[in-house]
């Protein structure tokens, strides 16, 4: 047995098996020891020991190949909404059942059409292909732990490395530009902006269900190793708000630029809210199929907050008040060209503008 071992290991046959390959080997080496300890009374450690440092290989050889495939998906991924294969909405479907396994290929799988959005709880996901494989990739790290238990913690920590991976190299590429130069993007548009927080938003969904896939396998001394979970969480739920942020604030550059030279004068609309406008409509045209309707409005709010805030100053600055004067029509006029456009944009309708806080306040 002892030769047999070394034999193996020398002809480099272990590095050569596939996961489904390994998993069986594992069975049958875990079924021999028990077989063994069993006839001779007594704990094998040196065949333990060995099936563990096998097993350890194997987690090595398993994580960094998964790794680098999500590091290529990434520098090849052009952050554009991608169709949703069947298998794929099957495979989700299945956790929502409640098992986190690779489901079977389900018949006829390959001929139903892909779909626009992946459905996950009721919830419509724009997501890119990377986002999609991610997924698969995270389903097999928690199959792998059921099939080997011995592996359970390391496989944690490699889980954990991924999804931190994910989170940090979609962050360089997309909010820090570097796909402008990995895949050769011209701009980073802020539909590129909007689909990475989707796909984000899509882990986040799912990384309670890891957590607690995780959690019935461990000893209760062991759920100090849950806390990577919570540290992900916080990590992407930053990540999202740093999105959200970059529109709102391309948005506020718009509006310093634009507002900045805006002349209270005939006719109305003024030619600088037209294209305020039109900038905003642009905005809502690209990212309302890809966000939540909520979070649209949210976002909306915000862009709002900050063109009150300049058009402000800007009144402030031309002396122009609220006093029902020549002045003050042309700017309610303006401003009600400029509400009534918003609110027409879907959605929208009901978004509370608050405009009354463009005026100084009588002191």
């Amino acid at each position: 047995m002892a030769r047999a071992k070394v034999r193996l290991m020398q002809d480099g046959f272990l590095e050569k098996l596939n996961s489904t390959e390994f998993v069986a080997l594992s069975r049958l080496m875990e079924t021999f020891i028990l077989d063994t300890e069993q006839i001779c009374g007594r704990k094998s450690m040196s065949l333990r020991g060995a099936l563990q440092s096998q097993a350890n290989r194997f987690v090595n050889r398993f994580h960094e190949e998964r790794k680098t495939k999500l590091s290529l998906l990434l520098d090849n991924e052009r952050w554009k909404q991608a169709d949703v294969p069947a298998e794929f909405q099957d495979l989700v479907d299945s956790i929502s059942d409640g098992k986190i396994a690779l489901p079977e290929k389900k018949a006829g799988a390959e001929e139903r059409k892909p779909t626009d959005f992946l459905i996950v709880d009721g919830q419509k996901y724009a997501v890119v292909g990377t986002v999609l494989l991610l997924i698969r990739i995270i389903l097999e790290y928690c199959q792998c732990v059921d099939n080997i238990p011995s592996i359970l913690t390391d496989m944690l920590t490699r889980l954990s490395d991924l999804l931190k991976y994910f989170n940090s190299r979609s962050c360089q590429l997309v909010l820090g530009a570097g796909a402008l130069q990995v895949v050769g993007l011209k701009t980073i548009t802020t539909k590129n902006l909007a689909l990475s927080s989707r796909c984000l938003q899509l882990i986040v969904y799912y990384i309670p269900v890891i957590r607690a896939h995780f959690e019935a396998r461990l000893q209760p001394k062991q759920f100090s190793m849950l806390r990577h979970f919570d540290h992900i969480t916080k990590d992407y739920h930053d990540h999202i708000a740093e999105i959200s942020s970059k529109l709102v604030a391309i948005m506020d550059t718009l509006f310093d630029k634009l507002l900045s030279k805006y002349e209270v004068k005939a006719p109305v609309p003024s030619v600088c809210f037209r294209n305020i406008c039109k900038q905003m409509a642009k905005m809502h045209e690209a990212i309302y199929d890809l966000l939540p309707e909520e979070q649209t409005q949210m976002l909306f709010l915000r862009i709002n907050a900050n063109y009150k805030f300049h058009l402000k100053r800007q009144l402030a600055h031309l002396n122009v008040v609220n006093d029902g004067g020549p002045q003050n029509g042309l700017v309610t006029a303006d401003v009600a060209f400029y509400t009534g456009n918003l609110q027409a944009l879907k959605g929208l309708q009901t978004l509370d503008l608050n405009m009354a806080e463009i005026w100084e306040q009588k002191r």
